[in-house]
């Protein structure tokens, strides 16, 4: 029997969370216990859309305790939430574990696993807009598809009805088969339970169609889209469309984009055991790829389908990172700009990284802050074009002493390349540069006041003719602004 999605949520829901995955709750358990459980908590929650979403419905449950500001990020959630708010959470909700998960069980870890690659890929294209919060963008994406987990999760015999109409020989529109099997559409059940659990105003925005065509929602639209395209070809004349559409949506050329949304599936990929599911990253190598046209796609209208070209590997493609002014100018003026609230550390430097990276065309850029006991750095921010997992966990040990052993000694940036690196030899030991697996670079030293934070490395891989005076002095600007952004936050936080 049809009904409408009032009627359904009040028949299904009555009270309940969408399950928890069993992984998430073990996790923040574990997080709990540790010093400071607000650093990794985040990227813990974030995984999980259940949990993510019941996070957002309590903190925007008690608005009116933070002036009435809807909250529109995790991190935003959980310190407004607090500690103690924060960990009875897990206990509210009900546990799903992916190891005893039989059918139709399935069908929502496998919507869950679709919705945490679908919220990479738009988080990770928000940040190559120059977005200025890309955990706005990421939040919005992972819960676009809520009505769907929400069938799933309480009526998982419709879903599987709907799911036979879509992939047989019926229904060729999912929309047309929802209506036939629920009497609404998912989309709509998802408007209701945005308004129902109190989430933030990106996720509304996003499922209204009248805001397709705005940029923001365009970028969580299309890799909706794509992450959804992938798990049946990634090399279909339809997946291939949808990132066509993404690069003239990040004015990139289509290989780029292509070796940006692969790198992404891989990393979504990463968390598979989470949701215990082949990720769309597996179809990659198992999907045979079209027959090559020879012809140089870059030399083709972007939205022309005449040819189809099979997506270019990042080992083997020629990558070259055009400097966007527009967006170095916006990083300097956000670190420069007066906030009502001076940014935490945390937030100048992912903008800092975000404007080397995109703004200065540098192509792997990371802040490694100092460990507790000022023995080594360890990467807290990284944008990089290449998916090179010893980069993306940049850790380098001070003892015994080295460059950057000496560069933590004072704030002071350097440019090593090939007209000084004789004279550095004896700093830069062949372990040092193997571990970068770069031998030219920029890194500057961050201190407030006088203690030493952390560094920017910055670096063009193995093209070291792309590092030249132009980019150095950029880098250097920007790095004085942002020791100018920490100094603020420092005289606000001691007031």
């Amino acid at each position: 029997m049809s009904e409408n999605p009032k009627n359904w949520i009040k028949r299904w829901i009555k009270g309940k969370n969408l399950p928890a995955l069993h992984r998430t709750i073990t996790d923040l358990d574990a997080l709990y216990r540790k010093d400071n459980p607000f650093e990794y908590l985040t990227d813990v929650v974030c995984r999980d859309p259940a949990v993510t979403c019941h996070v957002f419905t309590c903190a925007n449950s008690v608005q009116h305790q933070h002036f009435g500001m809807p909250v529109t990020t995790i991190e935003h959630a959980a310190m407004m939430l607090g500690l103690d708010r924060m960990k009875s959470i897990p206990g509210k909700l009900y546990v799903i574990d992916p190891a005893t998960e039989e059918e139709p069980g399935k069908g929502l870890l496998r919507a869950y696993s679709r919705s945490y690659h679908t919220a990479t890929q738009a988080a990770a294209w928000a940040r190559v807009r120059a977005d200025m919060v890309p955990l706005e963008v990421f939040a919005a994406a992972l819960l676009y598809e809520l009505g769907e987990m929400a069938v799933w999760a309480f009526q998982p015999d419709k879903a599987e009805e709907i799911e036979d109409l879509t992939h047989g020989t019926g229904y060729r529109s999912r929309e047309a088969a929802q209506h036939h099997v629920l009497g609404f559409t998912y989309c709509t059940l998802s408007i209701e339970l945005a308004n129902l659990w109190k989430l933030p105003l990106l996720v509304h925005d996003s499922l209204n169609r009248d805001n397709s065509d705005k940029p923001r929602i365009k970028t969580i639209l299309l890799a909706n889209k794509i992450s959804r395209s992938a798990e049946q070809d990634w090399y279909s004349e339809k997946t291939i469309s949808y990132i066509e559409e993404a690069a003239e949506l990040l004015h990139l050329p289509y290989h780029n984009m292509v070796d940006i949304i692969h790198q992404n599936a891989l990393a979504a990929a990463n968390t598979y055991k989470l949701f215990g599911t082949t990720p769309a990253a597996a179809y990659l190598v198992t999907t045979p790829p079209p027959r090559i046209n020879t012809m140089n796609r870059s030399s083709i209208p972007a939205r022309k389908k005449t040819t189809i070209e099979k997506p270019v590997p990042a080992e083997h493609s020629p990558v070259y990172m055009e400097p966007q002014p527009l967006v170095l100018e916006q990083t300097i003026r956000w670190l420069s700009e007066k906030h009502d609230k001076p940014p935490a550390i945390p937030a100048i430097m992912k903008q800092a990284v975000q404007g080397m990276h995109r703004g200065i065309g540098l192509y792997r850029v990371v802040f490694a802050a100092c460990t507790p006991d000022q023995k080594g750095l360890r990467a807290r921010v990284v944008c990089s074009t290449e998916d090179c997992a010893e980069f993306s966990h940049f850790h380098m040990e001070l003892q015994p002493p080295h460059l950057f052993t000496r560069l933590m000694e004072r704030p002071v940036s350097i440019w090593i390349n090939d007209e000084n690196r004789d004279r550095f030899k004896k700093l830069l030991p062949s372990e040092i540069l193997n571990a970068l697996d770069a031998d030219s670079f920029f890194a500057r030293s961050m201190f407030l006041k006088d203690r030493p934070i952390g560094m920017f490395y910055c670096d063009c891989h193995r093209n070291a003719a792309c590092l030249d005076e132009e980019r150095y002095k950029e880098f250097q600007h920007v790095c004085d602004f942002v020791s100018a952004a920490i100094e603020k936050f420092d005289s606000h936080a001691g007031k």
